[in-house]
Protein backbone atom coordinates (compact mmCIF):
# COMPACT_ATOMS: atom_id res chain seq x y z
CA UNK A 1 0.00 0.00 0.00
CA UNK A 2 1.26 3.21 -0.87
CA UNK A 3 1.50 6.20 1.36
CA UNK A 4 0.15 9.29 0.94
CA UNK A 5 3.23 10.82 -0.28
CA UNK A 6 4.40 7.84 -2.21
CA UNK A 7 1.19 8.29 -4.04
CA UNK A 8 1.63 11.83 -4.61
CA UNK A 9 4.72 11.71 -6.07
CA UNK A 10 3.95 8.47 -8.50
CA UNK A 11 0.86 10.70 -9.79
CA UNK A 12 3.46 13.52 -10.42
CA UNK A 13 5.83 11.66 -12.56
CA UNK A 14 3.16 9.68 -14.20
CA UNK A 15 1.55 12.87 -14.91
CA UNK A 16 4.77 14.19 -16.75
CA UNK A 17 5.25 10.86 -18.57
CA UNK A 18 6.25 8.59 -16.04
CA UNK A 19 5.53 4.83 -16.40
CA UNK A 20 1.43 4.14 -15.18
CA UNK A 21 2.38 0.70 -13.63
CA UNK A 22 3.46 1.13 -10.63
CA UNK A 23 -0.21 2.97 -9.70
CA UNK A 24 -1.55 -0.08 -11.85
CA UNK A 25 -3.14 -1.50 -7.98
CA UNK A 26 -4.55 1.51 -7.12
CA UNK A 27 -6.81 2.92 -10.07
CA UNK A 28 -10.34 1.53 -10.25
CA UNK A 29 -11.03 0.20 -14.02
CA UNK A 30 -14.69 1.15 -14.18
CA UNK A 31 -14.67 0.36 -18.18
CA UNK A 32 -11.20 2.06 -18.53
CA UNK A 33 -7.68 0.67 -17.87
CA UNK A 34 -5.33 2.20 -15.67
CA UNK A 35 -3.45 2.56 -18.13
CA UNK A 36 -6.26 4.68 -20.16
CA UNK A 37 -7.15 6.61 -17.48
CA UNK A 38 -4.22 7.84 -16.60
CA UNK A 39 -3.37 8.85 -19.74
CA UNK A 40 -6.79 10.87 -19.96
CA UNK A 41 -4.71 12.72 -16.60
CA UNK A 42 -1.47 12.66 -18.37
CA UNK A 43 -2.66 14.38 -21.63
CA UNK A 44 -4.79 16.76 -19.55
CA UNK A 45 -1.41 18.00 -17.31
CA UNK A 46 0.66 18.49 -20.77
CA UNK A 47 -2.36 20.54 -22.58
CA UNK A 48 -2.22 22.60 -19.25
CA UNK A 49 1.29 23.12 -19.08
CA UNK A 50 1.21 23.56 -23.29
CA UNK A 51 -0.81 26.68 -22.76
CA UNK A 52 0.80 27.89 -19.96
CA UNK A 53 4.04 28.02 -21.78
CA UNK A 54 1.96 29.51 -25.17
CA UNK A 55 0.67 32.14 -23.70
CA UNK A 56 3.91 32.96 -21.99
CA UNK A 57 5.72 32.68 -24.95
CA UNK A 58 3.29 34.25 -27.77
CA UNK A 59 5.65 35.41 -29.36
CA UNK A 60 8.44 32.39 -29.95
CA UNK A 61 5.36 30.17 -30.49
CA UNK A 62 4.16 32.43 -33.82
CA UNK A 63 7.85 32.51 -34.75
CA UNK A 64 8.05 29.01 -34.99
CA UNK A 65 4.37 27.50 -35.56
CA UNK A 66 1.78 25.95 -33.21
CA UNK A 67 2.75 22.52 -34.16
CA UNK A 68 5.99 23.20 -33.31
CA UNK A 69 5.64 24.73 -30.52
CA UNK A 70 3.79 22.29 -29.08
CA UNK A 71 6.34 19.15 -30.09
CA UNK A 72 8.82 21.44 -27.73
CA UNK A 73 6.81 22.52 -24.97
CA UNK A 74 6.12 18.63 -24.43
CA UNK A 75 9.78 17.99 -24.35
CA UNK A 76 10.06 20.93 -22.23
CA UNK A 77 7.42 19.75 -19.83
CA UNK A 78 9.15 16.33 -19.87
CA UNK A 79 12.32 17.47 -19.01
CA UNK A 80 11.35 20.64 -16.75
CA UNK A 81 8.33 20.35 -14.82
CA UNK A 82 6.96 22.16 -12.92
CA UNK A 83 8.78 23.18 -9.54
CA UNK A 84 5.40 25.52 -7.80
CA UNK A 85 1.92 25.41 -8.29
CA UNK A 86 1.38 28.99 -9.70
CA UNK A 87 1.39 28.60 -13.54
CA UNK A 88 2.39 32.25 -14.56
CA UNK A 89 5.78 31.25 -12.77
CA UNK A 90 6.58 27.82 -15.33
CA UNK A 91 8.92 28.26 -18.28
CA UNK A 92 11.99 30.26 -16.50
CA UNK A 93 14.03 27.81 -18.23
CA UNK A 94 12.65 27.87 -21.82
CA UNK A 95 14.63 29.89 -23.19
CA UNK A 96 17.81 28.61 -22.45
CA UNK A 97 16.12 25.20 -23.78
CA UNK A 98 15.27 26.79 -26.98
CA UNK A 99 19.13 27.96 -27.18
CA UNK A 100 19.88 23.75 -26.94
CA UNK A 101 17.93 22.45 -29.64
CA UNK A 102 19.73 21.76 -32.64
CA UNK A 103 16.49 22.31 -34.83
CA UNK A 104 15.74 26.02 -34.04
CA UNK A 105 20.01 26.52 -34.25
CA UNK A 106 19.56 28.96 -37.63
CA UNK A 107 17.22 31.48 -35.39
CA UNK A 108 19.59 32.54 -33.64
CA UNK A 109 17.73 35.10 -31.91
CA UNK A 110 14.59 33.31 -30.78
CA UNK A 111 16.11 32.20 -27.13
CA UNK A 112 16.68 35.98 -26.79
CA UNK A 113 13.12 37.06 -27.69
CA UNK A 114 11.97 34.09 -25.25
CA UNK A 115 14.11 35.68 -22.56
CA UNK A 116 12.62 39.04 -23.15
CA UNK A 117 9.05 37.25 -23.17
CA UNK A 118 10.16 35.94 -19.62
CA UNK A 119 11.19 39.49 -18.61
CA UNK A 120 7.69 40.84 -19.60
CA UNK A 121 5.98 38.19 -17.49
CA UNK A 122 8.14 38.35 -14.69
CA UNK A 123 7.36 42.52 -14.67
CA UNK A 124 3.78 41.54 -15.28
CA UNK A 125 3.86 39.72 -12.30
CA UNK A 126 6.01 41.36 -9.73
CA UNK A 127 4.76 42.94 -6.47
CA UNK A 128 3.33 46.84 -6.79
CA UNK A 129 5.25 49.55 -5.27
CA UNK A 130 5.25 52.96 -4.93
CA UNK A 131 7.45 55.16 -7.65
CA UNK A 132 10.13 57.30 -7.49
CA UNK A 133 9.56 60.84 -8.67
CA UNK A 134 12.35 63.72 -9.63
CA UNK A 135 10.14 65.56 -6.98
CA UNK A 136 11.22 63.52 -4.26
CA UNK A 137 14.95 64.44 -5.06
CA UNK A 138 14.24 68.26 -5.02
CA UNK A 139 14.79 68.43 -1.81
CA UNK A 140 18.31 67.02 -1.95
CA UNK A 141 21.73 69.32 -1.77
CA UNK A 142 22.84 68.97 -5.54
CA UNK A 143 26.17 68.34 -3.48
CA UNK A 144 24.73 65.05 -2.31
CA UNK A 145 23.58 63.49 -5.54
CA UNK A 146 26.45 61.62 -5.78
CA UNK A 147 25.44 59.53 -2.63
CA UNK A 148 22.28 58.62 -3.97
CA UNK A 149 21.75 54.58 -3.85
CA UNK A 150 18.35 53.54 -5.37
CA UNK A 151 16.57 50.97 -4.97
CA UNK A 152 15.05 49.26 -8.11
CA UNK A 153 11.42 49.07 -8.67
CA UNK A 154 10.05 45.01 -8.15
CA UNK A 155 9.39 45.00 -11.48
CA UNK A 156 12.59 46.10 -13.33
CA UNK A 157 14.11 43.72 -15.58
CA UNK A 158 16.73 44.36 -17.66
CA UNK A 159 18.35 42.63 -21.17
CA UNK A 160 20.85 43.38 -23.70
CA UNK A 161 20.62 41.41 -26.88
CA UNK A 162 23.03 41.22 -30.03
CA UNK A 163 19.37 41.51 -32.14
CA UNK A 164 16.30 44.01 -32.13
CA UNK A 165 14.05 42.00 -30.14
CA UNK A 166 11.81 44.78 -29.17
CA UNK A 167 11.65 45.25 -32.71
CA UNK A 168 10.83 41.96 -33.34
CA UNK A 169 8.29 41.62 -30.09
CA UNK A 170 6.50 44.71 -31.61
CA UNK A 171 6.00 43.10 -35.12
CA UNK A 172 4.28 40.03 -33.39
CA UNK A 173 1.80 41.78 -31.56
CA UNK A 174 -2.02 41.65 -31.89
CA UNK A 175 -3.36 44.21 -34.89
CA UNK A 176 0.22 45.00 -36.57
CA UNK A 177 0.81 44.51 -39.88
CA UNK A 178 1.49 40.95 -40.91
CA UNK A 179 3.34 42.68 -44.09
CA UNK A 180 5.62 44.25 -41.53
CA UNK A 181 8.98 43.49 -40.96
CA UNK A 182 12.27 44.15 -39.38
CA UNK A 183 16.08 43.20 -40.39
CA UNK A 184 18.44 41.53 -37.81
CA UNK A 185 21.14 43.77 -39.68
CA UNK A 186 19.10 46.78 -36.81
CA UNK A 187 22.03 45.36 -34.60
CA UNK A 188 21.39 45.13 -31.03
CA UNK A 189 19.40 46.47 -28.19
CA UNK A 190 19.60 46.96 -24.53
CA UNK A 191 16.07 47.59 -22.79
CA UNK A 192 14.86 47.98 -19.49
CA UNK A 193 11.43 46.27 -18.73
CA UNK A 194 9.14 47.31 -15.91
CA UNK A 195 5.38 47.72 -15.08
CA UNK A 196 5.47 51.15 -12.70
CA UNK A 197 1.80 51.24 -12.86
CA UNK A 198 -0.62 48.97 -15.09
CA UNK A 199 1.17 48.56 -18.09
CA UNK A 200 4.53 46.82 -18.61
CA UNK A 201 6.75 49.43 -20.61
CA UNK A 202 10.12 48.19 -22.61
CA UNK A 203 12.42 51.15 -22.59
CA UNK A 204 15.77 51.05 -25.10
CA UNK A 205 18.63 52.16 -23.41
CA UNK A 206 21.93 53.56 -24.74
CA UNK A 207 25.24 50.94 -24.13
CA UNK A 208 26.43 53.68 -21.66
CA UNK A 209 22.59 53.66 -20.04
CA UNK A 210 22.53 49.99 -19.68
CA UNK A 211 25.68 49.82 -17.57
CA UNK A 212 24.56 52.87 -15.44
CA UNK A 213 20.69 51.02 -14.84
CA UNK A 214 23.00 47.85 -14.37
CA UNK A 215 24.75 49.55 -11.62
CA UNK A 216 21.83 51.29 -9.96
CA UNK A 217 19.94 48.03 -9.81
CA UNK A 218 22.44 46.75 -8.25
CA UNK A 219 23.12 48.98 -5.35
CA UNK A 220 25.87 51.02 -6.61
CA UNK A 221 25.53 54.33 -5.84
CA UNK A 222 24.95 57.64 -8.72
CA UNK A 223 28.64 58.73 -8.51
CA UNK A 224 30.18 54.91 -8.95
CA UNK A 225 27.61 54.40 -11.43
CA UNK A 226 28.27 57.31 -13.49
CA UNK A 227 31.90 56.57 -13.03
CA UNK A 228 31.19 52.66 -14.47
CA UNK A 229 29.33 53.84 -17.55
CA UNK A 230 31.56 56.25 -18.49
CA UNK A 231 34.44 53.81 -18.54
CA UNK A 232 32.55 51.70 -20.53
CA UNK A 233 31.79 54.23 -22.97
CA UNK A 234 33.71 57.28 -22.32
CA UNK A 235 31.75 59.60 -24.77
CA UNK A 236 29.00 58.60 -22.86
CA UNK A 237 26.58 61.88 -21.28
CA UNK A 238 24.28 59.66 -17.71
CA UNK A 239 22.54 62.72 -17.43
CA UNK A 240 19.96 62.00 -19.96
CA UNK A 241 19.81 58.47 -18.97
CA UNK A 242 19.26 58.78 -15.52
CA UNK A 243 16.42 60.91 -15.99
CA UNK A 244 14.50 58.36 -18.66
CA UNK A 245 15.08 55.60 -15.41
CA UNK A 246 13.06 58.24 -13.42
CA UNK A 247 10.58 59.10 -15.55
CA UNK A 248 10.01 55.30 -16.00
CA UNK A 249 9.31 54.49 -12.87
CA UNK A 250 12.66 52.37 -12.15
CA UNK A 251 13.06 53.26 -8.86
CA UNK A 252 11.41 53.49 -5.25
CA UNK A 253 13.53 54.72 -2.83
CA UNK A 254 16.35 56.16 -2.11
CA UNK A 255 19.25 56.92 0.92
CA UNK A 256 22.79 58.84 1.17
CA UNK A 257 25.68 56.63 0.87
CA UNK A 258 27.88 57.19 4.25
Amino acid sequence: MLSLAELQSAMRDVSLGGDAGCLADVIVADGFSHTERLNIHRNNTTILLSEALGATFSVVKKLVGEEFFDAVARHYIRAHPPQNPCLFEYGVGFPDYLSSLPQVAELTYLPDVAQLEWLWNAAFHAAEARVLTSADLAPLNPDDYGKLVFTPHPSLRLMRSDFPIKEIWDLNQCGVDDDATVSLDEGGQALTVLRPNIMVEMIELSPGGFVLAKQLADGISLEDAFASAQRAHPEFDPTPSLAILISAGAFTTHILKT
